[in-house]
């Protein structure tokens, strides 16, 4: 709890509790009920240690006397939201909570207050990650301070002096209508999920290794610098820590954080090897929507010149795919044609991965013996065997009588263009404009209907708009 406490920020702590909500405390074994204007303990576990303590259901917790914390000294504990109160509430280790209490009933007696004790030890590196933001400084007890500036001016001193191993990372996954939609700070498979972390190494000397291992299921690594007299460097590995289907069935479980633990080493020559354990976060966001950004970072596929393209045409079809936006780096990559239910029906190319991936330009030759709609995507296959196929790109082969078809209804629009504004804002007087249009075959008349429609003499087919309800 300390550790999440700390690791968290938390916001709202002057909001009030307008909805009762309960706080369980399972290290202490007791929970306690707020309403916004009082705290009431409300379950107390037989020999543990709240009981031991003395705490007693119905009490009224009143205050908190020690640990002294910034967050709850300035904010009554009815005024905490509910995260915070849990953490208030919660025993730091290797310290005792003092809480002030009244009993219930005015004639009841009871002890003034309960010093309740923690049943965890002091972390043997209870701050992993250094510096605290002033949001964890404010959760700090007195004892937990005095440790922080203790590992901070350890911190700068070996920062000064000793070798630098630096690790950024930060990885949200966008969960939508039960669909993993896109990774930031690292990528996916069907199967997996890569958080990006990228390493950033200083030895003062030359470099030898850094390795990444972890708990069960991981793949240890070992990263090397690519000149032998390399003093510094830097990596960027997309380790899969996380299965897709487990972020995914976590948004049904209201699990929006994932945590995993890796643990470096690194080894500079003439020195002692560097430990240091790595923490690993992955925040899922299950809103319905995904940003803009997400949706469109594995638009891997562009279709280019020519722009048109008629039956019986020969000119190939110019085509550029990214590689640089796949995370993790795939084994296989194609561009493959699909039918009309997405099924790959023609591979017209498989390209070359190098190490270094980047956008690719290459050509394409489609059947254009008759008209119709090519529909080209890219197929990727990553070293876990998951496939992926992004959302295929159209392009029209159409025939001479479909162009000049085509330029019929382009008369037809400007006029409608420069008649409405919004043609959807009045869909009566649409209806009745259309009617009038001595090049309309027929037009739509009810205006209750959220669309208009028409057809132009000499084409094939109807045009028809939806309008926003």
């Amino acid at each position: 709890m300390f550790l999440s406490s700390l690791l968290s920020v938390f916001t709202g702590a002057w909001m009030l509790a307008a909805v009762p909500f309960t706080v369980t405390v399972k290290s202490a074994g007791y929970s306690a009920r707020s309403d916004g204007e009082t705290v009431t303990v409300t379950q107390v576990v037989k020999k543990g240690s709240a009981d031991k303590a003395g705490l007693k259901t119905g009490m009224t917790l009143l205050r908190i006397s020690m640990p002294v914390r910034s967050f709850t000294s300035h904010t009554p504990l009815p005024l905490l939201n509910e995260a915070d109160l849990l953490d208030a509430l919660t025993p730091q280790p290797g310290e005792y909570l003092e809480l002030r209490v009244a009993s219930k009933g005015p004639k009841k007696k009871g002890p003034g207050s309960v010093l309740i004790q923690s049943r965890e030890p002091v972390p043997d590196n209870p701050f992993p990650v250094m510096p605290l933001s002033k949001e964890q400084l404010e959760r700090l007890s007195a004892q937990q301070m005095g440790l922080y500036f203790a590992r901070l001016a350890q911190s700068t001193n070996e920062a000064m002096s000793g070798p630098v191993f630096r690790v950024s990372q930060k990885t949200t996954a966008y969960v939508a209508k039960e669909r993993l939609e896109g990774v930031e700070g690292g990528g996916y498979t069907p199967l997996q999920v890569h958080p990006r972390l990228i390493l950033e190494l200083d030895c003062g000397g030359p470099l030898e290794k850094v390795e990444l291992r972890g708990d069960a299921g991981f793949q240890a690594r070992t990263l090397r610098p690519d000149a032998a007299n390399s003093t510094a460097a830097r990596f960027v590995v997309d380790p899969p820590l996380w299965t897709s289907e487990d972020v995914v069935q976590g948004c049904a479980s209201a699990r929006t954080t994932h945590m995993r633990t890796l643990h470096g080493s690194l080894s500079c020559q003439g020195r002692p090897v560097m430990e240091r354990d790595i923490p690993v976060t992955l925040t899922v966001s299950c809103d319905e929507s995904i940003p803009q950004r997400v949706a469109s970072a594995r638009d891997l596929l562009s279709l280019e010149e020519p722009w048109d393209i008629l039956v019986g045409d020969t000119a190939p079809l110019n085509v550029a795919v990214y590689l640089d936006r796949l995370i993790p780096r795939p084994t296989e990559v194609a561009l493959v044609e699909l039918d009309e239910g997405g099924k790959a029906v023609q591979r017209h190319a498989t390209l070359e991965l190098p190490q270094e991936l980047q956008a690719q330009k290459l050509q394409v030759s489609l059947d254009t013996t008759r008209a119709r709609t090519a529909r080209l995507a890219v197929k990727v296959r990553f070293a876990d065997g998951g496939i992926w196929m992004s959302e295929p790109q159209k392009r029209l082969i159409r025939s001479k009588e479909q162009v000049e078809a085509n330029a019929k209804l382009e008369p037809l629009a400007e006029r409608l263009g420069e008649k409405f504004k919004d043609p959807c804002a009045d869909l009566a007087a649409t209806n009745a404009w259309l009617n009038e249009q001595p090049d309309l075959i027929f037009a739509s008349d009810d205006a209750t209907q959220p669309y208009f429609f028409y057809s132009v003499a000499g084409t094939h087919g109807t045009v028809k708009v939806a309008c926003p309800r």
